[in-house]
């Protein structure tokens, strides 16, 4: 396949055509020296491609192969029209893209700088009432917003970014769709779309939809749970059943609060990273510790720190924080910070005392306070799971009566039967009453 030199009078010419159908795409090739065939060539693509891509690709292949044989002159044959006037310039497609979507904040930019109203806009006084909240910082389009000062107007493909990294990154938590847009514009961010677009986000989120089956389940003492029907359906999953005790301080208050967020972020992430749950454990406190928390309306890492965190899609899509940075202006407002960080902690601290008693005040409305002594005869609730199903809404709501063996303190209670016999668990107060002989 050597080309001879000494005859420059030689005509080369290169036959292509391409093909495609739903089993995959091809070429074919043919090399003609004069009327002489010197090569054919077959190709399979490995990728999807249209008719049209696939003449392109057998052309593209037919050049190169004249190129390794250092042929100077050749004629290109195909039966494609819109490759042949494609490459012979004669004509140009239009292309009308359907992915192309128009950015909102050209409208805005456009009157802001140059006084120009859109065209397709149908009630100009209201257009002129919203661009009214934005303004423009150099070429950067920002909106004037409440819970920050500016607040920086981004592009669809960029609020694809930030609630993704947000929802489900590295700092992320799969918190809903409300929380998750408050948690971007608490990091300064803005699109017109943004509470409808988080709860679609969270909606789509196949950890938010798909938690999977539960390797264990720790529960109270209540009988739905001692109930024997639930006790086979978690024996057939091999699905293991704990139950808390009644004086253990961890499974109620405070400290159940926090692991229970930390333990909901966890089972979001295991789907994902399968078994590697100790290396996950950052990342949820992270999450947790960038959350506003609703006690005292800011984060941990600002009670902690003095400032808020910044997380890395403040890097990735920059902020008015990160591109007005200055290093001497923010060591002396750190500075200022760290000094007043134990009175914001003061005010914190008082705002979370007065949420508890809001809290304390509202239930302790609902609640009667009564007790019981040792030997009282008492009335226990009688849960659904317990009602005979033949009896219907006629089934008594209460059943007994039963001997209070123990008081445990805290509204917990042993019992036993007039017989003797103690029945398994604790009661809390709330399902016994005083039995009237």
């Amino acid at each position: 396949m050597t080309n001879d030199t000494h005859n420059t009078e030689v005509s080369w010419s290169i036959h292509v055509d391409g093909a495609s159908n739903k089993e995959g795409s091809g070429a074919g090739i043919l090399l003609k020296e004069g009327d002489k065939v010197v090569a054919e060539q077959s190709l399979q693509f490995c990728f999807n491609a249209s008719n049209n891509q696939a003449e392109y690709e057998a052309l593209l292949a037919g050049l190169k192969l004249a190129l390794q044989l250092h042929i100077p002159r050749i004629t290109a044959y195909c039966d494609s029209s819109l490759v042949v006037h494609q490459i012979k310039g004669k004509f140009q497609d239009t292309i009308l893209s359907i992915t192309q979507v128009p950015d909102w904040r050209t409208p805005f930019l456009d009157y802001i700088n140059t006084g120009t109203m859109p065209n397709d806009e149908p009630n100009l006084p209201l257009f002129r009432r919203r661009a009214s909240f934005y303004t423009v910082l150099g070429n950067t389009l920002y909106r004037r917003g409440h819970s920050q000062p500016l607040l920086k107007c981004i592009s669809k493909e960029e609020a694809e970014e930030v609630m993704a990294e947000t929802h489900e990154g590295v700092c992320g938590n799969h918190i809903g769709g409300r929380a998750l847009a408050a948690k971007i514009l608490r990091t300064g961010y803005y699109w017109p779309t943004i509470k409808r677009d988080c709860i679609t986000k969270v909606k789509s989120c196949d950890n938010c939809q798909r938690y999977g089956i539960p390797r264990e389940i720790i529960s109270d003492n209540g009988r739905q749970f001692t109930d024997h029907k639930l006790a086979t359906f978690l024996t057939n999953f091999n699905i293991k059943h704990h139950f808390s005790s009644v004086q253990h301080p961890q499974t109620n208050g405070q400290v159940e609060s926090a692991n229970r967020i930390i333990l909901h972020g966890l089972k979001k992430k295991l789907d994902e990273a399968k078994g590697e749950r100790a290396g996950l454990i950052p990342e949820i406190l992270w999450s947790y510790n960038t959350s506003i928390q609703s006690a005292t309306g800011e984060t941990p890492f600002k009670l902690v720190y003095g400032a808020e965190a910044l997380i890395p899609v403040e890097v990735s899509v920059p902020m008015l924080r990160t591109e007005l940075y200055n290093q001497p202006n923010n060591q002396q407002a750190r500075t200022a910070e760290l000094d007043l960080v134990e009175e914001d902690r003061d005010v914190f601290a008082i705002k979370q005392r007065a949420r508890k008693r809001y809290l304390e005040r509202r239930h302790n409305k609902r609640v009667v306070h009564r007790s019981f002594n040792n030997g009282d005869l008492v009335l226990r609730r009688t849960e659904d799971a317990r009602k005979p199903p033949a009896h219907g809404k006629l089934a008594a709501n209460w059943e007994g009566p039963f001997r209070v063996l123990q008081n445990l303190g805290k509204g917990a209670y042993k019992l036993e039967t007039l017989r003797g016999e103690q029945l398994p668990g604790t009661w809390n107060i709330s399902s016994l009453r005083k039995y009237q002989s």
